[in-house]
């Protein structure tokens, strides 16, 4: 993406988020996704500073409601790719009485595979770009690609609670 590109997609997102101020209760806004740091892209649509994490210890937090949970990342490409885009404040939307998801702003790598379980706590991709926060224990037939899992996640269910809601991704 050349830098024209970048300007546009920047001047885009800002007036998305100005728009998105006027609204009033921000949880239940339809714009999914305030990024908190511009992204650095390499041309290809890859990020061009995807942080080493293997073998190396970089906490990465959830916060939701003022509730911060630590998160255990998967030692794998998409892993390192979603840490790369943080920090990340996103709106994410209630679906079917076990998760929450919403939209990225960029696709990550996948490597999909039925779970047959899906665990609470789970933090997965659903395609390419679909960031997916899992509160509840079933079976699923769908295929994600691991990310992560919510440590503490006993009480993940309470927190979220129905509806929409604001969630914010960061590392130290």
């Amino acid at each position: 993406m050349n830098w024209n590109h970048q300007i546009r997609a920047m001047i885009v997102l800002s007036a998305m988020f100005g728009l998105s101020a006027c609204g009033g209760d921000h949880t239940s806004s339809n714009a999914p996704i305030v990024t908190e740091r511009p992204n650095n892209t390499d041309g290809t649509g890859n990020n061009a500073e995807q942080p080493n994490i293997e073998g190396e210890q970089m906490n990465i937090w959830m916060t939701v409601n003022g509730h911060r949970f630590g998160v255990s990342f998967e030692d794998n490409a998409t892993a390192r790719a979603f840490a790369a885009q943080l920090p990340l404040s996103l709106n994410m939307e209630e679906l079917n009485g076990n998760e929450k998801h919403t939209q990225l702003p960029n696709a990550l790598p996948t490597d999909a595979s039925r779970l047959g379980i899906i665990n609470n706590g789970d933090l997965m991709l659903y395609g390419s770009s679909t960031l997916v926060v899992f509160y509840k224990t079933f079976p699923s037939t769908y295929s994600y690609t691991r990310i992560g899992k919510v440590n503490q996640s006993d009480e993940l269910a309470d927190i979220l609670g129905r509806g929409n809601v604001r969630i914010e991704f960061t590392r130290d």
